[in-house]
């Protein structure tokens, strides 16, 4: 009802005229009909895995395929799997979400929360997402269950509540003696702590949910109105004017909880807030539906198409879409991308994971499973097509706040970043003035930053590959010494200056060279310098080298791609195209692989084709182009 409510109080507002539309006008329904087959697919693979007679105490769970045990935030599949039972009318659906809950049971505490693992950690803060997917589940679907089962849910979703609201770590921004929250647990809380609050008659959630929501609305940044919160230093800005922000879990689980608050409760002053910010961070969403989250302060978790852990962005966006047709072609275009890795029911946790070896995670399909069916809860709207952000070849987009570039020029995407706020482990994501995307409207993703260093910062939500070799992704000038690797990528310092050249984007980078920890090798500042410049043809990339120095270039390139070295030359062949890698000062060679020629990372998934490039007289340059 409050979908209905809200779209069609939109639609009003724009006229009938809209409604009707030209001749690109388009209907969601057959989206949502797409949309249906992919939740379905994803929930018949996890039942592949759901546990039936070994024992008691295993029945109803999951077996994860990848990480050989059983996750404590299967239970968010209560949603979709209700959702599948009511608009199937298949008993299987409900019968599966039934005993899941009964399973939930095993990490279900006497405080009202759950686990999120069985006896991995005591972490209990996603009660909040858990508590939203058991909301959403009875209150759409409640009516499938009988009398014992309702009952029993609602009580266990009434003491999830109370615990939320007895629990300032949960949602508090103050940070006194507490815990470091990130902001996606306040933002999500004002949603869940208000519809529990309206669903089971206590008023006091609802008016902690909207002391949660006032708060947070100090928490968007002045320029770009990014949310931000997502790591420790949350009261002031880093040397560069930057804000610790992750793209995927604003997009993914804050903005959209933060709109389904602000709907319910008729707060516009929020809801415009979000609304603004769900356009910017859409800047970053790629032609081919990929979000681009090579800087954000937890791309340690990041797999191209979205978030490992997170939830997923569809249903929020949609929500706002009657007025904002861009946000229905961000969906439609995701949707694709989600397909394209999902295998045998299952989604992978990135494009070459299922190529190179790599086991699915069965978080990934039950955690977008819950985002797909808010977005197939929701009715179909008429609206007219129009183009993501990024797909037009503006040139350069500047973020100040996060201080990061982004390139649209001709044929290519490009993603430059000098972000300099940490997370609370260090060397999360690149800096230094890297170039942490370059993409192709032919050959796609070229290259996609990975973690400076990977590390399971969060084991049980993260994967490790059994494959040899192991490098990170990102574009560097890099240095060995001692076994530890010196990089451009974790210089807090770094200077980025842009300039046009001709009919070229210059970026011209100086840095020096640190671990992760900022120490310099053997106490010796190394400075290098990094030259991007990109035309409508091709990308070049210069660098100013020390001895002993060297520049990586990890080409995205899936082992069924077949490689060609010339003088001078590294061919790889695409489905639609070559892409062609010249170097034009320096010396190329590719680095030691896997027995397939590749090295793979976890996040955000890609297979690596490893060039070292060595300077000649101080100075490589390499050309990047595609025919």
């Amino acid at each position: 009802m409050r979908y209905i409510l809200l779209i069609s109080m939109l639609l009003s507002l724009l006229g009938s005229s809209y409604a009707q539309g030209g001749d690109n006008d388009l209907s969601t329904e057959k989206l949502q009909k797409e949309g249906l087959t992919l939740l379905q697919e994803w929930m018949d693979g996890m039942l592949d895995f759901q546990c039936h007679g070994l024992h008691e105490a295993l029945d109803g769970g999951v077996i994860c395929p990848a990480c050989a045990r059983m996750h404590g935030r299967t239970g968010d599949a209560v949603l979709p799997l209700m959702y599948l039972a009511d608009k199937t009318g298949e008993d299987k659906y409900l019968d599966a979400a039934i005993r899941l809950m009964k399973w939930m049971e095993n990490v279900h505490r006497p405080d009202g929360s759950w686990m999120n693992d069985v006896n991995v950690s005591e972490w209990n803060g996603t009660t909040v997402f858990a508590a939203i997917s058991l909301y959403e589940a009875l209150y759409y679907h409640g009516h499938l269950l009988n009398d014992s089962i309702r009952s029993h849910w609602e009580q266990e979703l009434l003491s999830a509540g109370y615990f939320m609201m007895e629990n300032p770590f949960i949602y508090s921004r103050k940070r006194v003696g507490m815990r470091n929250m990130n902001v996606n647990y306040s933002a999500s809380a004002t949603y869940a702590l208000y519809a529990i609050g309206e669903y089971c008659g206590v008023p006091s959630m609802k008016e902690k949910a909207m002391e949660i929501a006032a708060d947070l609305k100090f928490y968007f940044t002045q320029k770009n109105c990014f949310l931000f919160g997502e790591g420790p230093e949350i009261w002031k800005p880093t040397a560069n004017g930057c804000f610790p922000i992750d793209l995927l879990y604003n997009v993914e689980e804050s903005l959209p909880n933060l709109a389904y608050y602000a709907r319910m409760v008729g707060d516009n002053e929020l809801l415009a807030l979000v609304e603004r910010s769900m356009k910017t961070h859409l800047e970053f969403m790629l032609p081919d539906g990929a979000w681009d989250n090579s800087w954000g302060t937890r791309s340690f978790k990041w797999t191209y198409w979205g978030g490992r852990t997170s939830d997923g962005f569809m249903g929020g966006y949609y929500a706002l879409a009657s007025h904002n047709p861009e946000f229905i072609e961000a969906i439609r275009r995701n949707l694709h991308l989600l397909r394209s890795a999902t295998y045998k029911g299952l989604l992978y946790g990135g494009l070459h994971y299922q190529v190179t070896g790599l086991k699915p995670c069965i978080h990934h399909a039950f955690g977008h499973a819950k985002a797909l069916a808010s977005f197939l809860e929701q009715p179909a709207i008429e609206t007219q097509r129009k183009p993501l952000p990024r797909e037009c070849p503006y040139g350069v987009k500047y973020f100040g706040d996060i201080r990061t570039w982004l390139v649209a020029q001709g044929a290519w995407r490009a993603t430059i970043t000098g972000y300099d706020a940490e997370y609370k482990v260090k060397g999360t994501h690149p800096m230094g003035g890297a170039l942490s995307l370059l993409w192709h409207e032919k050959a796609g993703p070229i290259f996609a930053a990975t973690m400076n260093s990977y590390q399971l910062i969060e084991a049980p939500n993260m994967q490790t590959s059994n494959r040899q070799y192991l490098m990170g992704g990102t574009p560097r000038i890099e240095m060995m010494a001692g076994g530890i690797a010196y990089t451009n990528l974790d210089d807090l310092q770094a200077q980025v200056s842009y300039g046009m050249v001709h009919d070229r984007h210059r970026f011209d980078v100086k840095a020096h060279l640190v671990d992760i920890r900022q120490k310099v090798p053997n106490g010796q500042i190394i400075p290098v310098g990094i030259h991007y410049s990109i035309s409508d043809t091709l990308v070049s990339i210069e660098a100013d080298l020390l001895e002993s120095t060297y520049l990586m270039l990890p080409i995205i390139s899936s082992p069924v791609e077949c490689v060609y070295e010339q003088a001078g030359k590294i061919i790889v062949q695409k489905e639609n195209c070559r892409l062609k890698i010249n170097c034009r000062k320096g010396k190329m060679m590719v680095l030691p692989t896997d027995e397939d020629g590749r090295i793979v990372n976890p996040v955000p998934g890609f297979a690596f084709l490893p060039i070292k490039v060595i300077a000649d007289n101080k100075n490589v340059c390499v050309e990047i182009e595609v025919e």
